[in-house]
């Protein structure tokens, strides 16, 4: 029998104290009589989901000063926990029934005298992948730049009026005239195209190195047993199995791969933090500016491709026009 196993599985709600940052599942949460067993086969009174998301949160996932969390802190995604038990339910009692967690859970305590947590590593995981996904990309416009590299052979150049009308010309005179006008525009400066998600700009290769960051680094710390390298073969085995389990790849990543996602993290961009007036208060966002020249040709793969961060000062125009992604809905 697996540690923690549950034999009935209708969520009832959830005990929340924000002081200690934890919400606890107890029998009484659920219909039935489900059993709770330690890892010596005893029965246990209530489950902890949240001790591994506290340690995340105040060791790991702090960005800057006091305050500021990457992606979101945990209290507000105790908040969406909250708002959603049923399915977050769901998903705790499936991975404790999975046979992988399970020969993890016995390799880790047979191996390395360590208890795993299934239910609380579910929710660290889940903590993990509402982070990761959290964040935004701002694609920005081609600076001038960016269209007079594009330009060989102009031929002609269309005028659009505000009312939709265009007209165009092809006067070889006005052409030179205003090419020679752009080449003499040396001020750089940008204007937002679109707001966006980050996997419509990058490919999956992100949200998987920065979930194995997260998980490996958790790993690492809060076991501290003796290990070759970063983690055990186990642990390495289990993170690729993971990023499956959560949706983040189609198949089990390999230690080689995961190898490659460790060492590239340093070179992601974690993005910057901008206080924003949202629904009449402000709200902490944060997002990546991304330049006309990294992604117009496709998504970008941050293992092949690393992102030129704008330079201090640069100033950036945002249109009044523009389509909005609305962070609280995240």
């Amino acid at each position: 029998m697996a540690y923690f196993s549950i034999i009935m599985c209708t969520f009832a709600g959830l005990e929340k104290d924000y002081s200690k940052n934890k919400i606890y599942i107890k029998p009484s949460d659920f219909e039935g009589e489900p059993s709770f067993l330690d890892e010596n086969g005893k029965p246990v009174h209530g489950v902890d989901i949240w001790c591994y998301c506290k340690f995340f949160a105040e060791h790991i996932q702090l960005m800057y000063g006091d305050n500021d969390f990457d992606g979101l802190s945990l209290f507000e995604y105790a908040d969406i926990v909250e708002s959603y038990q049923k399915e977050y339910l769901i998903r705790l009692i499936d991975f404790n029934k999975d046979g992988n967690v399970y020969d993890f859970q016995m390799e880790m305590q047979n191996k390395h005298n360590v208890h795993i947590n299934a239910w609380a590593l579910c929710n660290l995981c889940l903590f993990i992948d509402k982070i990761v996904h959290r964040k935004l990309v701002v694609k920005l416009k081609p600076t001038i730049a960016d269209t007079l590299e594009e330009i060989h052979d102009l031929d002609s150049v269309t005028f659009t009026n505000k009312d939709g009308k265009s007209t165009t010309t092809r006067n070889k005179a006005l052409l030179e005239q205003i090419t020679g006008a752009l080449k003499q525009e040396d001020k750089v400066s940008y204007e937002v195209d679109c707001i966006a998600d980050r996997q419509d700009v990058f490919t999956k290769e992100l949200l998987q190195i920065e979930f194995f960051y997260y998980l490996s680094t958790f790993l690492n710390k809060y076991f501290p047993i003796k290990r070759r390298g970063l983690l055990t073969s186990a642990e390495m085995k289990m993170c690729g199995y993971f990023l499956k389990w959560f949706g983040l790849s189609a198949e089990v990543v390999t230690e080689s791969r995961l190898r490659q996602f460790r060492m590239k993290f340093d070179h992601v961009s974690v993005g910057s933090i901008s206080v924003l007036p949202i629904n009449g208060k402000d709200v902490k966002v944060q997002w990546e500016f991304v330049k006309y020249k990294d992604w117009k040709d496709g998504k970008i793969n941050p293992l092949k491709k690393e992102i030129e961060p704008l330079k201090t000062g640069e100033p950036i125009y945002f249109p009044p026009d523009l389509g909005e992604k609305d962070p609280l809905k995240r």
